[in-house]
């Protein structure tokens, strides 16, 4: 698998970036355009998303976030990247980006091949004209699973084609199916995940400089082998290194690869589409893909406020962040970063989509607890 991209211009000096020039341009017209909105004290943040992005903003979160981007300046007056968080810039086909490199003793819990055969063949809602009431005439005659219906009939035909599509393991197609005809969100559809192995889920998460055709300006991946969790992220130092982090995202792909995602389906990948088209740059292809935030509305949206990672964080797993910076204001603490040449106000960032890596493999696995034991 390999990338393909194409200039308008040959460049005559192969050891130079062909987007030097991009990040020089941008820094020169910084857009100050705010896309959030920042609400009364005492008005509750819903699970609202604007164009795949929490767009809500709490008052006394965005005070807090104004002071600690004023302290995290002082503190870090004068001081390197390099120096203010370990990591190092790596070469690539497109230049270099700064990478940070860490390793979590941590394991995915999740179904078996097995277990999520059992529990596809168990749902006859799966078959074309079965509903509720059919289901529970069907049970009560002896008709438990879709292997039963094999004998129906009526439903042989169609049970057949579906043992058989469930037998395939292609859970792509299972996904369509079980979106189709119960829900995107169905825990069946999760169950899906059982066909692969814990080694093939990239879970990913990206920071960008705002809502539409602006830079990404940080990747983090993250992937498990054996018992522990190996974390990559790729920051922009310079908005032209955003070529060789989405490389080096690409690079994490295999014919295997299984994303995941939070909201990662409506944004994330999308927008990582987007960017490689705007460098001319190819080979990036749509694949199976889990949504957490799906699955964690139909699981605990009637049992806390909202849906947003932070909020399951706190609630599930008793994780309170300290000096978070909120998604919403990444763009505006970077574009301080850009302006001061400070990379105090970069250093939340990271840590930032860091946790919300972690926090997403910990909602895999609880939704495990929650749908599959």
């Amino acid at each position: 698998m390999s990338i393909i991209v194409k200039t308008d211009e040959e460049d005559n000096n192969s050891s130079k970036s062909p987007f030097a020039g991009i990040g020089k341009g941008f820094r020169s017209k910084i857009d100050s355009v705010k896309e959030y909105e920042v609400l009364e004290e005492n008005e509750d943040i819903k699970d609202n998303y604007f164009y795949g992005m929490p767009f809500g903003l709490g008052y006394n979160e965005y005070i807090n976030a104004q002071n600690l981007k004023r302290s995290l300046l002082d503190k870090y007056q004068g001081m390197e990247l390099s120096e203010a968080i370990k990591g190092a810039e790596i070469s690539g086909d497109f230049g270099n980006v700064f990478t940070i490199k860490d390793e979590l003793k941590l394991d995915l819990k999740k179904l078996s091949r097995e277990q999520a055969k059992e529990k596809m063949l168990s749902e006859i809602k799966l078959l074309y004209g079965i509903g509720n009431t059919k289901k529970r005439y069907l049970n009560s005659r002896g008709y438990k699973t879709i292997e039963d219906l094999i004998y129906h009939p009526v439903f042989s035909k169609e049970a057949k084609e579906l043992v058989d599509l469930i037998d395939s393991m292609d859970s792509k197609k299972l996904m369509e199916t079980i979106s189709h005809w119960l829900s995107k969100s169905d825990e069946l559809v999760y169950c899906c995940s059982g066909f692969h192995d814990k080694e093939d889920f990239l879970f990913f998460d990206i920071e960008t400089l705002g809502l539409f055709n602006r830079p990404i300006i940080l990747i983090g991946v993250a992937q498990f082998t054996g018992e522990n969790l190996s974390i990559n992220q790729y920051f922009l130092r310079d908005i032209s290194q955003e070529p060789e982090a989405l490389n080096q995202f690409f690079s994490h792909l295999n014919p295997k690869t299984v994303l995941v995602s939070y909201n990662g389906k409506s944004f994330d990948f999308p927008y990582i589409r987007e960017r490689f088209a705007y460098y001319g740059m190819h080979g990036l292809t749509e694949r199976t893909h889990f949504d957490m935030l799906h699955f964690s509305r139909r699981a605990w949206r009637s049992r806390y406020p909202n849906c947003r990672l932070i909020t399951l964080e706190k609630h599930l797993f008793g994780i309170e962040r300290n000096d978070d910076v909120p998604s919403a204001l990444v763009p505006e603490f970077y574009e301080e970063y850009l302006r001061t040449g400070n990379v105090g106000p970069v250093i939340p960032i990271i840590e930032h989509n860091k946790q919300d890596l972690v926090t997403l493999t910990k909602i895999f696995s609880k939704l495990y607890e929650e749908w599959a034991k």
